[in-house]
C-alpha cells in the first residue's frame, strides 16, 4: 500500500532540488563577467519509481514516482572550439611579439627623423664634396671630420640599441619560461583536486575553469596544447612535449650567458615552440635582431674598405703621400668603426689630393664623394644609400606583414570565441527566466507540504474513535 508520507517526501525532495537549481542559477548570474566562466545547469531528473511487493499485482496499478532528484550539475564546454580558439590565440601572439621588436627596432633606426643614418651618410659624402672645391680650408676639413665622427658614432649608437633590445628580448625570455613552469605546477596540482571530486562522484565545474584560463595562458606563451583523460585529468604538451601529465611536470630550464638556450630539464633536448609569445621572442632575438645587425656591420665593413682604399691613395695638403686610412682599418664592424687615431684632430692629414705637392688639389675628395653614387653593396649593384634604404623598407614590410598576420589570427580567434559564449556563456536574460521557474516550482513544491500537512492534521487530529 502507498504509504501517505510517500507525498511529504517526495515535496520535500522537489524543494531541495528546486533550490539547488536556483543557486547553480545564482552561481551563473554572479559569474556573468568572470573570465573563463563557463554556465552551469541542474540536471533535474525522476527519482526512482518505487514498487509496492503484493500478492495481488492489481492492488497499485505500477509503479509509483518519487518524485525529483537533481543527477548533476551540468558544465557546458565545446573542446573542439577550445583548441581551435588557442592554436589561432598563439598565432597571433607569436606575430604580435615581433611586430613590437620591430617597431622597437624601427624606433632606434629612427630613419624618419633627422638624425637618420641616412641623414649622416649624405651630410659625410657632401664633406668631401665641399672639401674638393676648397682643400685648404682647414675648416672644411675639421668639417669633414666631425661629419665622419658622427657617422660612425650614429652607427655605433644603433648597433649598441640593438644589442640592448635583443638583451631585453632575452629577458623576457627568462619571465616566460619561468611562468610556464609556475602553470605546469597549478594545472597539475588542479589535475589532482580534479580527479579526487569526481573519484567521488561530483563535477569539479570551478576546478576545471580555473585549469581551462591556465592552459589557455599556456596557449598563449607557447602554443601548448591539452587533452582531457576519461578521469578528467589533463594531459599538457608542447610541441609534441609533455609538459604536464596528471601531477607530474617536466620543466623547462635555461642556460646562463647574455643569450639563453631553452631545454627540457628532465631529457635535455631543445625547446623550439612554433607558436605562441615564446616562439615571437625567439624570432625576434635570434633572427630578426642579428639580421639588421648583419646588414649594419655590412654597411660597416665596405664603408671602411672603401674609404681607407682611396684615402690612402692620396696625398696630405703638406704634399707628402699619407698611405694613412680614414677610418680605424681593425673597426670593421657596426659596434667598432671609428675614425683612424692618424686622421683623428689632425685635419691637414686628410688626403685630399691625387698628386703630390699640390695643396689646391681636391681631386681624391672628389673620388671620395663619388662613392655616395658608386655600386659597392650588394655584390655591386647597391650604393650604400641604397642598401640601407633597402633594409628600412623591408623591415617595414616586416612589421605590416607581422602585424597583419596579428590581426587576422586575432579576429579568427575572436570568432571562435564568439561562437563559444553563445554556447558555454552565461545569459543574463535566460538565467532570469530560469530563476523564475525555479521559484515557482519551489513554490509549488512548499504549497504540496502543506497540503501533506493538512492531511496529515486531519487524520491525526480530526479523526474520532469508532463508537464514541
Amino acid at each position: 500500500m502507498s504509504n501517505i508520507l510517500y507525498g511529504l517526501n517526495i515535496a520535500l525532495k522537489a524543494m531541495l532540488s528546486q533550490q539547488i537549481a536556483i543557486q547553480v542559477t545564482e552561481h551563473n548570474v554572479a559569474n556573468a563577467t568572470t573570465p573563463g566562466y563557463r554556465r552551469q545547469e541542474a540536471m533535474l531528473s525522476a527519482d526512482l519509481p518505487h514498487i509496492f511487493p503484493s500478492l495481488r499485482a492489481n492492488v497499485v496499478p505500477g509503479q509509483l514516482g518519487m518524485g525529483v532528484v537533481v543527477n548533476r550539475i551540468r558544465q557546458y564546454n565545446l573542446e573542439f572550439f577550445d583548441d581551435r580558439y588557442r592554436r589561432a590565440l598563439s598565432d597571433s601572439k607569436g606575430w604580435q611579439m615581433q611586430a613590437e621588436v620591430l617597431k622597437q627596432v624601427e624606433a632606434t633606426l629612427a630613419e624618419t627623423s633627422e638624425d637618420g643614418l641616412v641623414e649622416k651618410l649624405d651630410a659625410f659624402w657632401t664633406g668631401w664634396q665641399a672639401l674638393s672645391n676648397d682643400p685648404t680650408n682647414l675648416a672644411v676639413r675639421a668639417d669633414l671630420l666631425e661629419r665622419g665622427a658622427a657617422l660612425a658614432k650614429s652607427i655605433n649608437w644603433r648597433a649598441q640599441s640593438l644589442v640592448r633590445i635583443q638583451q631585453d628580448q632575452n629577458s623576457l625570455i627568462l619571465q616566460r619560461v619561468n611562468e610556464i613552469n609556475t602553470l605546469a605546477s597549478k594545472i597539475a596540482a588542479l589535475n589532482v583536486e580534479i580527479v579526487a571530486v569526481k573519484s567521488a562522484g561530483s563535477a569539479p565545474n570551478d576546478l576545471m575553469d580555473q585549469r581551462d584560463q591556465l592552459i589557455t595562458r599556456l596557449a598563449e606563451l607557447s602554443g601548448a596544447t591539452a587533452a582531457i583523460q576519461e578521469n578528467g585529468e589533463a594531459l599538457v604538451s608542447i610541441g609534441g612535449h609533455a609538459l604536464v601529465i596528471g601531477a607530474t611536470t617536466f620543466k623547462l630550464a635555461t642556460t646562463g650567458g647574455n643569450l639563453a638556450t631553452i631545454y627540457w630539464e628532465a631529457d635535455s633536448v631543445a625547446f623550439n615552440p612554433s607558436r605562441g609569445e615564446l616562439a615571437g621572442l625567439l624570432q625576434a632575438r635570434d633572427v630578426i635582431i642579428p639580421r639588421i645587425l648583419t646588414s649594419l656591420d655590412s654597411l660597416a665593413q665596405n664603408l671602411v674598405n672603401q674609404v681607407n682604399a682611396l684615402h690612402a691613395s692620396g696625398y696630405a695638403l703638406d704634399g707628402s703621400t699619407t698611405g694613412l686610412n680614414f677610418f680605424d682599418p681593425t673597426g670593421t664592424t657596426a659596434l667598432s668603426i671609428r675614425l683612424s687615431s692618424s686622421v683623428s684632430g689632425q685635419p691637414q692629414r686628410i688626403a685630399a689630393a691625387q698628386q703630390s705637392n699640390a695643396p689646391a688639389d681636391g681631386n681624391n675628395a672628389v673620388a671620395l664623394a663619388s662613392l655616395r653614387e658608386s655600386l659597392v653593396m650588394s655584390g655591386a649593384t647597391e650604393t650604400f644609400n641604397q642598401y640601407y634604404t633597402r633594409q628600412i623598407t623591408e623591415m617595414g614590410i616586416d612589421i605590416q606583414r607581422a602585424e597583419a598576420f596579428a590581426r587576422d589570427r586575432l579576429d579568427v580567434a575572436k570568432s571562435l570565441d564568439a561562437l563559444k559564449e553563445a554556447v558555454v556563456g552565461v545569459n543574463l536574460d535566460e538565467e532570469a527566466a530560469n530563476l523564475i521557474k525555479y521559484q515557482r516550482a519551489f513554490q509549488a513544491a512548499t504549497r504540496l507540504v502543506t497540503v501533506m500537512d493538512e492531511m496529515l492534521d486531519k487524520i491525526i487530529n480530526g479523526m474520532g474513535v469508532v463508537g464514541r
